[in-house]
């Protein structure tokens, strides 16, 4: 204990003799395991532990694969046969998103997202209420479904936080729920949710294959595993396929509920930062490498004296460790900063829809990670540099002629390389990303973004019965905000364009050999001025007039891309096609009037043909929920309060929400992409500050070895451009090389990448070649500033000098 202690004085006296050093280091060190401690404190709430459930690595979620491999809910079926023919699963909790009115308590009406639940829902997670109870057994019975248990934040935001909100009624839809109970503040499950009623699982027996409208979680009975869960699954399965051929039923972990590319994002961040932190490592290696050789006499002759090779290994390990734990220790504070900047950046409005977001910061896993990256740090920058300076040799020092000097100059060569390579990677990555978000900043729309307002509306059902009923509310809503100053156009439409929420549905044609179930279009419900609010030009025919009736022959306006690509060179008009059924299950033919322009809906990493759209007039589809769009010629923003005034008038229980600009909507579509690529861009530029910093020290600290070489040279009449040229090119051997292996990385981590990018090949040559010039221009400059200095000193001081 005595020598670690006289070890730990030494390495701090050492240290503080050479604050320069000392600085640099830990900073370097701060930035890599900062950025890794950041990154980990979102991998661990989003990816590794998205919930704070007591038994999370027990419990799955059930689903349903269909014959395309598209995860789907469970239909009433597929539910009651897990349940009965399952013995590995102890619990199995059906629920159902539910999207209502609240009225009945303060406050003007609004529009919330509740779940309708088994109530043995809370059973399964082992959550119990902050407040009341939960849902009770027998309470999924029709006549006992009337109570409602709310989320945290509902209770403080609606009711203000007060106890006496137990036994208070509120009305969802018009019907009156009394409140049981609240869920404690981190309870968020399904994400997004408000409330919890009781699921009264009820389906007409033709819904009972084909409605997959269930979630279902469930928690393995001890001693069983996911294996026997999914082999008796396999067996269910075989009951059911009479019901729907090709159906899959599937168990998933439930940590992977966020979703499979914000898993995949995730990770690519923490490889990017892994590679921040080699980068700093193998820099911070090199100067220790570089400060050993200025120490080789004091070690020397601690050897001399009897100093052991393990003891002096020990005693340069102390001094890594210290130095590892005041990068670390700075290192949590960048991370603490980095995690608050991400947090607040993120609008409230996507961030309710990331499970775990509310948990992201830095707790004891993320602290522990941050110890173990300190550990690991000491042994890839410290373990290297104390084991050859430990082979120093007293006899060598003496006479001035270290012997290995030569394997130490290849060692800082290889460390070099290495920043260059691990930077490089990170950069190519990088430069995709922001190509990528390039193209999907500049690609065209279809529409006019500027100027538009929107918000989302739903006449109730008690109030607006019938579909008739509902077109009157919207012919009211909308004449009344045409009538508002600054409105030039006002319509409503059942999906935004780059919105999260889309509607396919296959579609029939009358032609044979036709199959419907691979023309999977994107069908829209509009109002006849929602062509002209969106700035969207007609091609051919004619649009919806206002004219068309529940009676009338069905009429549909179709894209241009979808006349393209299922009429081919004949023309759209006058076509049938079909896209839902008669009451006697015959198809319903529609015929097309119109064809418009192309506009993109879907997000631009979705997958799917983004232009393939069918529009379906209102009055002949009775939509209920729709958004309704404004275009001014100023601000949209500043018609919110009339607007609201004139909605509430028209209906005082109506809800108004996801009030918006276009732009924004656009906006919050494309945040998944600009935060890829910000960050990415940042730790690039953190990489390559680091790998130009060690170039330079590597080609200092062979320039001041050389000095006497340089010396003789220049006394001997060599020109200055040729010493610079000289050690330049024999310094830019390891970039070169570097740069050599960063390129074969990259191209092997861009498939990793493929995934996430529009608009551009995951390997693109010009880029490729552009990124790996930079680099060695980075290089060239980090290199001729010490060499140019060493050539500017008098030949007879650096003679003198030696």
């Amino acid at each position: 204990m005595e020598t670690v202690l006289q070890d730990l004085r030494y390495a701090v006296r050492s240290l503080l003799r050479e604050r320069g050093f000392t600085a640099v280091a830990v900073l370097t060190l701060a930035l890599g395991i900062g950025a890794n401690a950041s990154m980990f404190s979102f991998l661990n709430a989003l990816v590794l532990r998205p919930f704070d459930f007591p038994r999370l690595e027990r419990l799955v979620l059930l689903a349903e694969y269909s014959a395309q491999s598209k995860l789907l809910g469970l239909p009433t079926a597929s539910l009651e046969a897990v349940r009965e023919g399952v013995s590995s699963l102890e619990f199995v909790a059906a629920f159902d998103s539910w999207d209502v009115k609240l009225t009945g308590s303060a406050g003007e009406p609004e529009r919330l997202v509740g779940c309708r639940a088994s109530p043995t829902l809370f059973a399964t997670l082992r959550v119990p209420a902050a407040l009341g109870r939960t849902l009770l057994d027998g309470e999924d019975q029709q006549g006992r479904e009337r109570v409602v248990v709310l989320s945290h934040g509902l209770w403080q935001s609606r009711f203000g936080g007060a106890s006496e909100v137990l036994g208070q009624t509120v009305k969802l839809n018009g019907e009156p729920y009394t409140v049981v109970g609240v869920m404690p503040s981190g309870f968020r499950f399904p994400r997004a949710v408000s409330f919890w009623v009781p699921l009264v699982t009820r389906a007409p027996s033709h819904e009972a294959y084909s409605a997959h409208q269930y979630g279902a979680v469930a928690l393995l009975k001890d001693g069983r595993s996911l294996e026997q869960a999914r082999a008796e699954l396999a067996v269910v399965e075989q009951r059911l396929e009479a019901g729907e051929a090709g159906h899959r039923l599937a168990a998933i972990p439930l940590r992977e509920y966020a979703g499979a590319s914000l898993h995949r994002m995730v990770w690519v961040f923490m490889a990017a930062v892994g590679l921040v932190l080699l980068v700093a490592c193998a820099n911070v290696a090199g100067m220790l490498l570089a400060r050993a050789s200025r120490r080789a006499r004091e070690l020397a002759i601690r050897v001399s004296l009897g100093a052991g090779r393990a003891r002096v290994v020990r005693m340069l390990l102390t001094e890594s460790l210290l130095l590892a734990m005041m990068g670390g220790g700075l290192g949590l504070l960048f991370a603490l900063w980095g995690v608050d900047v991400i947090r607040t950046s993120m609008p409230p409005d996507v961030a309710r829809f990331l499970t775990g977001w509310d948990r992201v910061g830095l707790n004891v896993s993320v602290l522990g990670f941050t110890f173990g990256a300190m550990l690991v740090s000491t042994v890839l920058f410290g373990l290297l540099p104390a084991l050859r300076a430990s082979q120093v040799r007293p006899a060598d020092v003496l006479w001035r002629e270290v012997r290995g000097g030569g394997q130490r100059q290849r060692l800082r060569q290889f460390l070099v390389a290495a920043q260059v390579a691990f930077a490089l990677v990170l950069s190519v990555g990088a430069a995709l990303n922001v190509r990528s978000f390039s193209s999907m900043l500049g690609a065209p729309l279809g529409f006019e973004r500027q100027g538009l307002l929107t918000l989302r509306v739903g006449p109730s059902p008690e109030r607006y019965p019938d579909a008739a009923s509902v077109s009157r509310f919207y012919d009211e809503a909308l004449a009344r905000l045409r009538s508002l100053p600054g409105v030039q156009a006002a319509a409503a439409s059942s999906i935004l364009p780059m919105g999260r929420t889309w509607s396919f549905t296959a579609m029939r044609l009358e032609r044979a050999g036709f199959n419907a179930g691979e023309s999977q279009v994107l069908v829209q419900v509009v109002t006849e001025d929602y062509f002209r609010a969106m700035g969207i030009s007609l091609r051919e025919g004619g649009l919806f007039t206002g004219r068309e009736q529940q009676d009338a022959p069905p009429v549909v306006v179709v894209s241009e891309s979808l006349a393209r690509r299922y009429f081919g060179g004949q023309s759209a008009l006058g076509q049938r096609l079909a896209v839902g059924v008669e009451p006697d299950g015959q198809p319903r033919w529609s015929t097309v009037i119109g064809v418009v322009a192309d506009a993109r809906y879907l997000d631009f990493l979705s997958g799917q043909d983004a232009y393939s759209v069918l529009y379906l007039p209102l009055r002949q589809e009775g939509t209920r929920e729709l958004r309704l769009l404004l275009r001014s010629g100023g601000d949209p923003l500043a018609l919110v309060p009339q607007v609201r005034q004139e909605l509430l008038a028209l209906d005082p229980d109506q809800p108004l929400s996801e009030i918006k600009s276009l732009e924004r909507v656009i906006d919050e579509t494309l945040l998944r992409a600009r935060y890829v690529t910000v960050l990415l861009m940042i730790f690039a530029g953190i990489a390559l500050l680091l790998s130009a910093v060690g170039i330079y020290g590597v080609m200092a600290y062979t320039v001041s070895m050389r000095l006497h070489e340089i010396g003789v040279r220049m006394a001997l009449g060599a020109k200055a451009r040729d010493v610079v040229r000289l050690v330049v090119l024999q310094g830019l051997w390891p970039t070169l090389i570097g740069v050599g292996v960063g390129l074969v990385g990259a191209w092997a981590s861009t498939r990793v990448l493929s995934g996430m990018l529009y608009g551009v090949s995951p390997f693109e040559p010009l880029l490729f070649g552009l990124t790996a010039l930079f680099f060695v221009a980075v290089a060239l400059l980090a290199a001729l500033i010490p060499v140019r200095h060493a050539t500017r000193v008098d030949p007879t001081h650096a003679l003198r000098a030696e």
